[in-house]
């Protein structure tokens, strides 16, 4: 068996070294654990990677658990500038016909989530994006697979055309989110993972509040980037800081009403004349952090 450690990083090794492929569990103690005792690999194929563990349960018996390792997802929601958002009928061969879905795909090896993001929305639907926020992540189906989705919203589109694998079929669209909500009243939107994401988008949407963190790349540091982005926050009536971060990033806290975040972090995709910003990545922060006016940090 795997070995206590407090690294989550020496725990995963160890983990791997066991032919243990799941996550770390959360928490410790917990009265529901179930230890693995053994495991095998039962089938490899070119996508599904199946196990078949002999586990302790809580009350000291032993059972066997079969599940699917999956290597991770994400899924985007393009949005176009007058709000429709992209969307792809594809033919998914286990259930016989074509879903309504949003763009997705599967971390390669050695790919972050937001890589695959970027990546994925140029080959299937056609589009580069500037801004990026994390809406969240979802497990699809906790009961048999290690599927962790990482949900996006992109904004800032640029239309480059599509890049698809060769065997692979796809047809794009627009839909309002309210159309989006009509298919699902229809159930004509049944994909577990983008009605996950529309609802998460539209509670994106409609938040009275904002609090979040910027990563911002490319060319801003040296160009003013900071002080720019002070004169911005404070024109906007938003809170928080603004700071140069290692490899040449640019990193904020911003918190306040969400037409003026969002007016913010808009404005941060063209940032000042000398700059040329690659990507601005928004991830939820904990708000009530006693922010006073907008602060330029080293």
């Amino acid at each position: 068996m795997t070995a206590p450690t407090d690294n989550p990083d020496a725990a995963r090794r160890a983990r791997l070294q066991d032919g243990d492929p799941r996550p770390a569990a959360p928490v410790d103690g917990d009265p529901l654990q179930e230890t693995r005792l053994s495991g095998s690999q039962v089938y490899r194929g070119k996508l599904l990677d199946v196990r078949q563990d002999r586990v302790r349960l809580p009350d000291g018996g032993e059972a066997l658990r079969e599940y699917v390792v999956h290597p991770g997802a994400v899924l985007m929601i393009p949005e176009l500038p007058d709000g429709r958002l992209v969307v792809e009928r594809q033919f998914r061969y286990p259930l016989n016909r074509a879903f309504l879905e949003f763009p997705a795909g599967k971390l390669d090896p050695g790919e972050t989530a937001l890589a695959t993001a970027r990546r994925e929305l140029v080959e299937e639907a056609g589009y580069a994006a500037v801004e990026w926020t994390l809406l969240g992540n979802v497990h699809p189906v906790i009961s048999y697979s290690t599927e962790a989705i990482d949900l996006y919203l992109a904004r800032g589109l640029t239309q480059v055309g599509s890049r698809l694998d060769p065997g692979e079929f796809l047809e794009i669209a627009t839909y309002t989110e309210d159309a989006l909500y009509e298919s699902l009243d229809a159930g004509l939107l049944t994909d577990a993972k983008s009605v996950a994401a529309l609802a998460l988008y539209s509670r994106w949407r409609t938040a009275p509040m904002r609090a979040c963190s910027l990563e911002i790349t490319g060319m801003v540091q040296g160009v003013g980037y900071r002080d720019w982005m002070v004169t911005a926050a404070e024109e906007a009536g938003v809170e928080g800081w603004v700071r140069n971060g290692r490899d040449g990033r640019v990193e904020a806290r911003i918190e306040g009403p969400r037409e003026a975040c969002d007016r913010l972090i808009g404005r941060c995709r063209r940032g000042p004349r000398a700059a040329r910003v690659d990507a601005v990545v928004v991830r939820r922060a904990a708000a009530g952090q006693r922010l006073a006016g907008f602060a330029r940090r080293p």
